[in-house]
């Protein structure tokens, strides 16, 4: 008789451990189908700041080699691909121009970088409605991500000055950040974009 209640208190434990088991199990799943998107999310946000930040620095450095060679330098963003850009020097005084390039007077500096190619999940792009940092005004989701007036092209003259604009980047799963230009100064400004606030912070 003693043997017989063991076994059954065992039995009664074996079951009660494989119901605790597949709970434990169903409850990880129900967090990592949370917690993955989540961290997703998160990844693709630091990856467009980090984007940002990159673009900010290439601008940089081409403000620092126009003051260096006393010249006028630009970037360059294709027209065709927008995250393809290149660096060129003015060759005859007049600015960086497309037709100069065209006919090799204005000269690349180093060989076209693609954002892609660097940051896989970032592009230049409004995917949702937003508004302009200083104005208010808001852009329009799928629309020209690079406000440059009518031009493609960042400029920088010997002096320091550069084009004004704002170039926006955003991440297949969200983030959206902008690089603004100050055209009488040349100096950058990365801003991150909050949407619960619908406000600009400044990086």
């Amino acid at each position: 008789m003693e043997k017989q209640e063991r076994v059954g208190v065992t039995r009664l434990e074996r079951g009660a451990a494989l119901i605790d088991l597949a709970f434990a199990c169903g409850l990880a799943g129900l967090i990592a189908a949370i917690a993955v998107p989540a961290v997703h999310a998160s990844r693709e946000r630091d990856a467009v700041r980090v984007a940002a930040r990159y673009v900010a620095h290439r601008l940089q450095a081409v403000r620092l080699e126009a003051l260096r060679r006393n010249v006028c330098v630009a970037v360059r963003f294709d027209p065709n691909d927008i995250g393809r850009f290149g660096v060129y020097t003015d060759g005859d005084g007049d600015g960086v121009l497309q037709a100069d390039i065209d006919g090799g007077i204005d000269r690349a500096l180093a060989p076209e970088a693609r954002l892609a190619e660097l940051f896989d999940t970032v592009a230049f792009r409004i995917p949702t409605d937003i508004p302009d940092p200083d104005s208010g005004v808001v852009l329009a989701a799928n629309s020209d991500p690079l406000r440059l007036g009518s031009s493609n092209f960042v400029s920088f003259s010997p002096l320091g000055s550069s084009t004004s604009g704002t170039l926006y980047l955003s991440a297949a799963a969200g983030g959206q950040m902008a690089v603004r230009i100050m055209g009488a100064t040349g100096r950058l400004r990365v801003l991150r974009f909050e949407p619960s606030a619908r406000q600009w912070r400044e990086e």
